[in-house]
């Protein structure tokens, strides 16, 4: 054989293994993408099973606890849901799928985590919506934020090239579902321990439940810097500090409902700080 063969041969080996490598990488990422797809699907789902087969119902409003907004305000689950779903379909469009992994591809893991969640969640509210479990189940729900919220903002250039629609819709679904659980997570330390036990209309009452709030404005404040000063984050957490104020002022208890509007303004103070802070980094 002469060498020019030898060489050729040589170099055909080493390549197809190299293609077929691509190409494995290429379908496990496919297969991510999918299963995100399936789980953000399955977000309505568990919700009618739960609707259908849960011996409890979720109860909201100052009757329930002065903490919990009212029943109307849960409606931005649908939003929520809906742009999830419409995210999770647009990233597995085979024109998205390359050779070279990009953010839709770091943000799979953190959402598949998301929107499993929620159905885990959904389960342990069946057992009792004071259920301790749902605290856990946040907590996985806030962390997959905190994951997705650092690989956006990491690769907020290579987000700049993609087409309007999909950028606004990459940060409505990222923006309203962080800003809504990381609250939510606060209600569920509230309905957990007042279900424990503790009063909520003494000065331990009182001082329990501002406490809660503060807690509940220090994340907010957290995730604006994680975010870079996401709008669309803070609109969300004034959406549901309203609720909050609305119910704690149904329930007479003024000291709360004025923490709430204390928390919004933080909120957004620390919005219009960040964003004054990297628009000088920008111009310097």
């Amino acid at each position: 054989m002469s060498a020019a063969s030898s060489t050729t041969l040589s170099t055909a080996s080493t390549a197809a293994p190299r293609g077929g490598a691509s190409t494995s990488l290429i379908g496990r990422r496919r297969a991510w993408r999918i299963a995100v797809v399936v789980l953000a699907i399955g977000q309505p789902i568990s919700s009618l099973i739960f609707d259908w087969l849960s011996p409890t119902t979720l109860q909201s409003g100052a009757e329930f606890s002065p903490l919990v907004p009212p029943g109307a305000w849960f409606a931005i689950w649908g939003v929520i849901i809906l742009a999830s779903i419409a995210w999770s379909l647009a990233q597995v469009r085979p024109s998205t799928i390359t050779d070279t992994a990009g953010v839709r591809d770091a943000l799979a893991g953190p959402m598949a985590v998301v929107y499993l969640c929620f159905g885990l969640w959904l389960a342990a509210a069946s057992l009792s919506q004071d259920n301790p479990t749902g605290l856990v189940v946040f907590a996985a729900i806030i962390t997959a934020h905190v994951m997705a919220w650092q690989r956006v903002v990491a690769a907020r250039d290579e987000i700049a090239t993609w087409n309007v629609a999909e950028r606004a819709l990459l940060y409505l679904m990222l923006g309203a579902y962080s800003g809504w659980t990381s609250m939510a997570f606060f209600l569920q330390v509230a309905t957990v321990t007042q279900g424990s036990g503790a009063e909520i209309e003494t000065a331990w009452g009182i001082t329990w439940q501002l406490l809660v709030l503060a807690a509940a404005a220090g994340m907010a404040v957290g995730f604006v810097v994680l975010s870079r000063g996401s709008i669309v984050y803070a609109a969300t957490v004034t959406y549901a500090l309203i609720g909050v104020g609305l119910s704690t002022a149904e329930a007479g208890l003024t000291a709360l409902w004025v923490a709430c509007v204390i928390a919004v303004s933080v909120v957004w103070a620390s919005v219009g700080a960040i964003r004054a802070t990297d628009a000088r980094r920008r111009q310097a």
